[in-house]
């Protein structure tokens, strides 16, 4: 018997063939000694054409590519071949011919199969299944398109394998519609012969449904590939889906997911999942994931990622965690806006002093918002910390906005009151011979 002349083409060859699965040469009927042997409906190789092909396969064992071609065309050129004679000749030309990479002359080859009549039903979709997968290869998606959709007018049973070629034709065409149900016929036939569906189709799926604008169905093909093959990319794609869709809760979700399974990896992700947090009300987490981004070297320690923390864990309402953060973000800012913010956690937690710095400096900086009630908050600190008439001057500047004149006024008249009332205590003491 012939060996597999599969084992003895060059690796390209055999790669190429493994990809496309292109049908090799099937071992025909052959007349020995003058004796015609008859194949099962009746065709046969006359013994001079069976002993030429012979010698072109062993030609081909050999890897003499042009000595099995010039065999194959003095067979071309015998007398009186029979159609089925023909048929096997130009089989072995398509094989030979994609062996070598020559698929146009390959595809000639196989067109010249299929001119001839006397070849059976088998051969014939064989060959023509051939041919699309050719034309695919050299990238004549229409063509392959067509003859696949001929071979199963016919095929029995098919596998999956000719749908999803059907399917990848119609993507590179970019004909979306028409790729959705060969594709899910194919995963139907995968499930109803136990047989695995490939994570490659359910891609096509998801590009289908998306150009589509069938939202919904890309969900479903996404919370598939994330229970299969829970790859980042699906995460993401799914978290930014449902965020397309108004399902921020699902969005979240999503994306925390990938998360905890360590899949988000960047300053974007992790800045993205943090705001996402912010956004649900769960700011505790959300300075969980840009503590955690930072101290793993992921979260860049700027200005912008340094603010964003403290606002976390302000919302948090931590406000001591809050204060390190917001140094660093105030420390690299040129503007005093963020020192100011800080003066106010400074206000929070009764830290007088931290208050009046933090105040003062940010209003030294300039370009702050609402200097008002920079003013403001420094005119409560300094009252807190027992220093008014310092007090009463940082209010005074703040009067001078009408937005906060009516408090500062009030304030003003609180701290003169409280100077009147601090000023009797001192009266009455130094009336009884006690100095303050």
């Amino acid at each position: 018997m012939m060996r597999n002349i599969l084992s003895l083409l060059p690796a390209a060859a055999v790669a190429a063939l493994m990809s496309t699965g292109v049908v090799l040469p099937s071992g025909p009927a052959y007349a020995q000694e003058g004796e015609e042997r008859e194949t099962r409906r009746g065709r046969a190789l006359s013994e001079p054409v069976f002993r030429r092909l012979g010698e072109a396969q062993e030609k081909a064992e050999a890897e003499d590519w042009q000595g099995a071609l010039a065999i194959l065309n003095q067979v071309r050129g015998m007398p009186r071949l029979t159609s089925y004679e023909t048929a096997q000749l130009y089989n072995f030309f398509g094989f030979i011919y994609f062996g070598l990479e020559r698929y146009n002359d390959s595809i000639e080859a196989y067109r010249n199969v299929l001119r001839q009549e006397d070849i059976d039903d088998g051969m014939r979709e064989n060959i023509t299944y051939t041919l699309a997968q050719l034309y695919f290869t050299t990238e004549q998606w229409a063509q392959a398109a067509e003859l696949v959709r001929t071979f199963l007018e016919t095929a029995r049973n098919p596998a999956p394998d000719p749908f999803i070629l059907l399917g990848s034709a119609y993507y590179q065409m970019e004909d979306y519609r028409s790729l959705i149900e060969p594709i899910e016929r194919a995963i139907a036939i995968a499930q109803q012969r136990g047989t695995e569906d490939r994570e490659q189709w359910w891609l096509l799926l998801r590009v289908a449904f998306y150009e589509t604008r069938n939202l919904p169905r890309v969900i479903e093909v996404l919370e598939t590939l994330v229970r299969r093959w829970p790859r980042k990319e699906y995460w993401v794609q799914l978290s930014a889906i449902y965020g397309e869709m108004d399902q921020q809760q699902r969005q979240l979700a999503a994306f925390a997911a990938a998360y905890d399974q360590g899949l988000l990896d960047s300053n974007l992700e992790l800045l993205q999942l943090a705001n996402l947090f912010l956004a649900s009300g769960a700011p505790y987490r959300a300075a969980r994931v840009l503590s955690q981004g930072m101290e793993d070297g992921i979260v860049e320690r700027d200005e912008r990622n340094y603010r964003l923390l403290s606002q976390a864990w302000a919302a948090a309402r931590e406000d001591e965690r809050a204060i390190d953060p917001l140094r660093r973000a105030a420390g690299m800012s040129r503007d005093g806006e963020l020192d100011v913010r800080l003066a106010q956690i400074y206000q929070n937690l009764g830290r007088w002093s931290d208050c009046i710095e933090s105040a003062r400096t940010g209003l030294q900086k300039g370009r702050v918002g609402r200097e008002d009630l920079a003013q403001i908050v420094l005119g409560t600190c300094l009252f807190e910390n027992g220093q008014l008439n310092d007090a009463k001057t940082a209010f005074n500047r703040a009067a001078q906005d009408q937005r906060s004149a009516q408090a500062a006024r009030q304030w003003i008249q609180f701290v003169d009151s409280e100077i009147e009332r601090r000023r009797r205590n001192e009266e009455s003491l130094r009336a009884v011979g006690i100095r303050s």
